[in-house]
């Protein structure tokens, strides 16, 4: 196949069966669903690399933090034509066009650790490994034990107060900021606008030490999506008590999500309240 006929460019509205007929091996491929969606969004593009007409590899990126922040994803091959660097070679204007944003201070993905594929497309693309997250959903609360019971703590209501303890914060464990599921990021500022706050519910334990925001997400499903930036979930009395009040409180969640640091989760002496997904890193570059 000749270079010269590769063509990286934006898809539109009109390349959706071009995307409809790549071999993906993806079943029910939630982008399908959404295509139409990513078209109209402001703050979402999606690449396509073309032979003639002929679509072989997507890519795509999301805006975040008053735009200053993106992450990579949406990326698949048609399994024709996998191990040929065509993945790579789509991700260099996706990255070359992101760098020309005037607010863009970072641009990032996540994967799971052991997707070695993934991670060598990334790091040929000029991004660095970072952090390593653990994703576990609790959804047995019956099960749960070793923890250290106490009253729940005490919800804040204010935005700016919400925000004040956001600021405070000197010793983030997990090293990063989890604003969705599956989209952690650099812990900062431009993430907590009015309108994530209020859409948070922030408690502070007795002592006013320790904090967690806990925000309702929907990936597929609903959960209660817990930001807490310590390692000690375990030993902090209320801490569990406090996220199953909230789950009490938005019974269409089904389950508490939780990212754990490395060390967050090798302190948790028992697995079985949860589901546990296999590690996953996010990997970065700063502009």
């Amino acid at each position: 196949m000749e270079p010269q006929m590769l063509q990286s460019r934006k898809m539109t509205i009109e390349d959706l069966p071009a995307f409809q007929q790549m071999d993906t091996g993806i079943d029910d491929d939630y982008v399908l669903r959404i295509y139409d969606k990513l078209m109209d969004s402001p703050t979402q593009e999606l690449y396509g690399l073309f032979q003639n007409h002929q679509l072989l590899s997507v890519a795509g990126y999301s805006l975040f933090g008053k735009n200053q922040f993106a992450m990579l994803g949406r990326l698949r091959s048609d399994r024709n034509y996998r191990s040929k660097g065509y993945a790579t070679q789509l991700l260099r204007p996706v990255i070359n066009d992101l760098r020309k944003l005037p607010k863009l201070k970072w641009v990032g993905a996540n994967t799971h650790v052991h997707n070695f594929s993934a991670r060598r497309l990334l790091e040929k693309s000029g991004l660095s490994d970072g952090q390593i997250s653990y994703y576990l959903t609790l959804t047995a609360p019956g099960k749960l034990s070793g923890h250290t019971r106490g009253e729940r703590w005490k919800e804040i209501y204010e935005t700016a107060a919400k925000r004040s303890y956001l600021l405070a914060l000197s010793n983030n464990e997990l090293g990063l900021f989890p604003y969705e599921c599956y989209y952690p990021f650099p812990f900062d500022s431009s993430f907590f606008t009015n309108q994530y706050l209020q859409d948070s519910n922030l408690y502070v334990n007795l002592d006013r030490s320790r904090f967690v925001l806990i925000k309702n997400d929907q990936k597929k499903y609903n959960y209660s999506h817990v930001k807490y930036f310590w390692n000690d979930h375990y030993t902090q009395p209320g801490f569990f008590e406090t996220l199953l009040h909230h789950w009490r409180e938005n019974p269409k969640n089904i389950g508490c999500w939780i990212d754990f640091s490395t060390g967050g989760y090798h302190n948790n002496p028992d697995l079985t309240p949860y589901e546990v997904q296999d590690p996953w890193i996010q990997y970065g570059l700063w502009i």
